[in-house]
């Protein structure tokens, strides 16, 4: 089992695919009390799309040995059994990315929300993790256009949040694909484009973050 962890460097959009009521018009995701976290589904998926440019640097480079890049029906065979395939399960299991002693806060401020109303809620919890932003969309004469004035929330930088990547099989060269898709992955959730979800991610085992810098090296300069 290995550890997974994201810094956001910027403010960054993890979509809900939902607005909130009348005065968001898309919103993040949040727990029952307005803890924001980033869904293992999502992260999977981020990591996926990681690895793949991974591979492609690698077999562009010419760079073997270090990590397989051979193909099976036009795709990297080692992203099919470790992402899974429509004939495939998934290899791994990731967690939902939460705040740092994630149960020891929810709880406490649980009980706060229960006991202490007047002191703290939801929406100062949430305001607490997040921002918003309103942005509305210009036309060729530099002119705001009619209704598309729009309200966003995002989670703040400088938040991380940590989770759980757990294999089905313990083969090193998965371990380094994983190792160099955290590596590659700089960019998680929607207008990424504008500036939002810059990431600093991390693969974690043992409390070390991993890495294998020399013997990447080694292979590089046998590969020169």
């Amino acid at each position: 089992m290995y550890k997974i962890s994201v810094k956001l460097l910027s403010d960054a959009m993890i979509g809900s695919g939902e607005g909130f009521g009348a005065i968001i018009d898309t919103d993040v995701v949040f727990d029952e009390i307005g803890i924001p976290y980033i869904p293992g589904r999502r992260i999977k998926g981020c990591l996926r799309d990681s690895a793949n440019e991974v591979l492609l640097m690698f077999k562009k480079s010419n760079i073997q040995g270090f990590i397989d890049t051979k193909r099976e029906n036009g795709d990297f065979k080692i992203i099919g059994d470790i992402f899974g395939t429509p004939d495939k399960p998934s290899a791994l299991q990731i967690s939902n990315l939460t705040i740092a002693d994630y149960e020891n806060n929810k709880n406490c401020l649980k009980w706060l929300i229960k006991n202490h109303a007047s002191i703290v809620q939801k929406n100062g919890v949430m305001s607490f993790f997040t921002s918003i932003r309103q942005q509305t969309k210009i036309n060729e004469d530099g002119v705001a256009e009619e209704n598309s004035l729009r309200t966003i929330r995002a989670v703040k930088k400088g938040n991380v949040f940590e989770g759980y990547i757990k294999a089905d099989v313990d083969d090193i060269k998965i371990k380094r694909l994983l190792w160099l898709a955290c590596l590659n992955l700089r960019h998680i959730g929607t207008k990424r484009n504008r500036g939002f979800g810059e990431v600093k991610c991390a693969l974690i085992e043992n409390n070390q973050e991993f890495q294998e810098l020399s013997e990447l090296e080694g292979v590089c300069r046998l590969n020169v």
